[in-house]
């Protein structure tokens, strides 16, 4: 007897309704000789970007077959919620020198900053393409003289059946902030408040000031421990000391356990309305269990995962996962890195069933890369074991470092030069600490793309309460490590882990995890709740907690954000950025004005202020398959360069 593939019991049961047949042709028919973009309503903000498919492909189909990535499969094609709006010109070929700047030619300085107003592309820095226009001088394609500068669409976001709806917009300069209609935003009528800014500069600080030569770069150093080789004696010293934490830390975690069921059951408490747009998909039944397995999900709905292991120069051993879809045979689309957040796993983005962001980019026909972190799914090291704190001395900025060979892993194994990246919450900080100036510029050149997702730059507000006020009292290091061991954090939650059932322990995390950050779960379907948290409250480094309480919170910013002087390079890749306006755990809103001020080596491809999103709302909100990721998808196919495709790969 046949087993009967779970997707298409779901599509002959009509669940898939919302994917829908669409000619390849049709789909893909915005792809042209040449794209080009213009936002008509922008007055002297005219800026326009042009990509081009060579000239020996006569149709679409032809082009995306010889280049081995087409967007939809020709047997099984999908609608997308939203179809960008293009206009198609047939005026030039594609130029190096488009809508992009870096160092001029023959400078090898990538950290430098320059002024002259004729600059190489950024795509690939060391290209032997035939260039074609030159940039336009910044005066004219910038009027304010500063700031991020954009990719111009038109705005507007089509429904389910293709037609245009109307949604707000805020401009700064130049530059559009979308604010798509949301479902949360419908279920609640009341004004969203947005998060207050809340930082804490030393007395010091001041307004932004210009940087002096001798303080670049502009982010904050943070060294992490260093301990040396262990013998008997001093093994059975750390031993001591880590029993003693996980004494301390346990009877913290029973107080915050306490806490969190009295927020969660208290009836006083008030909750924002519950979004629904799918009742019948929230009353489904999908027959998963839950697991911490990313082959099991991809096995489950019908897709491909194969584990990879990417050694970073530092000696770690990452695991990465790539998802595809078997019934497009070897055929690989455009490649696209998902990273997640703190306290997460690559599973992060496959949780939501035929919803995820991970299947879903997939349906749209890309290869799909989920990495993890240096703790994660059982990571090792050349020459460490996981019981020596050096295997766990590492923050952000080793995270950053890692970028670099994940990045690299990815463009060698899929044959591509460049490939877009994706990033949730700490994925997004490091980075952007990764591209910065005076750290990784250099890769820039192999993204084509950067979305981040609830960025990690500037902390929240519940950063401030309890228990996080407590831990930001331990400023050095060695009380810190007293307190909360020099190994994993918070070791009692793996003991939880090992001995709950998946379901309660899910159900017990979403419960602290809505206490420690602030959240409420009206954007989400219920049954995924503790799929999801099952997944998520992995252990982390100690060390990268020190650094959130003793720097990112301290000083609030990743960077210092007192200095005029850019943060980043024209090296940095075309960016979208999202965040929700009832996120209390990072602000995206300072960020975006730190972009639009001071960064105008930043191309900005979309803004999105959603209404009533909370911090992981962008992954599981209920309508964020409609809302958010045609925007993810629109920013890759925007900025990629058409021309480049899958070589010597074996």
């Amino acid at each position: 007897m046949s087993t009967l593939d779970p997707r298409d019991a779901a599509e002959k049961a009509g669940i898939l309704s919302e994917k829908q047949p669409l000619d390849m042709n049709e789909e893909l028919s915005h792809l042209g000789d040449e794209v080009s973009y213009r936002n008509q309503d922008f007055g002297n903000h005219e800026t326009s970007a042009k990509y081009a498919a060579p000239s020996e492909y006569s149709d679409v189909t032809a082009f995306t077959a010889a280049t081995a990535g087409p967007y939809r499969d020709a047997a099984e094609p999908y609608h997308d919620d939203v179809v960008p709006s293009y206009r198609v010109s047939n005026e030039t070929t594609r130029s190096e020198n488009d809508e992009f700047e870096d160092a001029p030619e023959g400078d090898d300085d990538l950290t430098a900053y320059h002024d002259a107003p004729s600059r190489k592309s950024r795509k690939h820095a060391p290209s032997s393409r035939k260039s074609g226009n030159s940039r336009r001088p910044r005066s004219e394609r910038n009027a304010n003289g500063g700031g991020a500068h954009a990719y111009h669409d038109n705005l507007g976001r089509h429904d389910e059946d293709g037609d245009d709806v109307e949604h707000d917009y805020r401009m700064d300069h130049g530059v559009p902030i979308e604010m798509p209609h949301t479902a949360a935003q419908a279920a609640n009528h009341n004004v969203v408040q947005r998060p207050q800014d809340t930082t804490y500069f030393d007395p010091q600080y001041h307004d932004a000031q210009d940087e002096e030569v001798e303080s670049f770069p502009a982010f904050f150093h943070h060294p992490v421990g260093e301990y040396g080789d262990y013998n008997i004696f001093s093994r059975l010293y750390l031993e001591i000391r880590q029993f003693a934490s996980l004494m301390i830390t346990l009877q913290g975690l029973l107080i915050v356990m306490f806490l969190a069921y009295g927020r969660y059951m208290n009836p006083m408490r008030k909750k924002p309305p519950k979004a629904r747009t799918d009742l019948e998909y929230e009353r489904r039944i999908t027959g998963e269990r839950l697991s911490e397995r990313m082959e099991y999900y991809a096995e489950y709905w019908g897709y491909k995962c194969e584990e990879h292991e990417i050694v970073t120069a530092g000696g770690w051993i990452l695991k990465a996962y790539r998802i595809s879809d078997p019934r497009r045979g070897n055929r690989r689309g455009y490649p696209v890195v998902l990273q997640h957040g703190i306290l997460c796993t690559s599973l992060f983005f496959f949780t939501a069933e035929e919803r995820s962001l991970g299947f879903w980019l997939v349906d749209q026909g890309f290869d799909v890369w989920a990495t993890n972190i240096r703790s994660n799914y059982g990571a090792g090291h050349v020459k460490y074991n996981r019981w020596d704190p050096r295997f766990w001395a590492w923050g952000v900025h080793e995270l950053a470092d890692d970028l670099v060979d994940v990045v690299n892993y990815v463009v060698d194994a899929s044959g591509y030069r460049q490939v877009a990246y994706v990033g949730h919450s700490q994925g997004t900080g490091s980075m952007f600490l990764s591209l910065a100036t005076g750290y990784h510029p250099e890769l820039g050149y192999k993204l084509s793309s950067f979305t981040a997702l609830g960025p990690a730059v500037y902390p929240g507000p519940s950063l401030s309460r309890l228990p996080f006020k407590v831990m930001r009292m331990f400023h050095s290091r060695h009380a810190w490590s007293l307190l909360f061991g020099v190994r994993d954090f918070m070791p009692p939650l793996s003991i939880v882990r090992a001995i709950v059932p998946s379901y309660y322990f899910g159900h017990i995390a979403y419960v602290m995890f809505g206490y420690l950050f602030d959240f409420n779960d009206h954007n989400w379907v219920n049954r995924q709740k503790p799929k999801v948290f099952r997944a998520a409250a992995v252990t982390t480094s100690a060390e990268l907690l020190y650094f959130y309480m003793a720097s990112f919170v301290y000083r609030g910013c990743i960077f210092d954000p007192t200095i005029k002087t850019p943060w980043f390079p024209r090296s940095f890749p075309p960016l979208t950025v999202v965040y929700g306006t009832t996120d209390y755990l990072v602000l995206g809103k300072p960020l975006v004005d730190r972009l639009l001020q001071y960064e105008r080596n930043v191309e900005i491809v979309h803004i999105l202020e959603l209404q009533g999103y909370e911090h992981m709302d962008m992954v599981f909100g209920c309508d964020a398959y409609k809302v958010v990721f045609p925007k993810i998808k629109d920013t890759i196919v925007r900025t990629m360069d058409i021309e480049d495709g899958p070589v010597d790969v074996l």
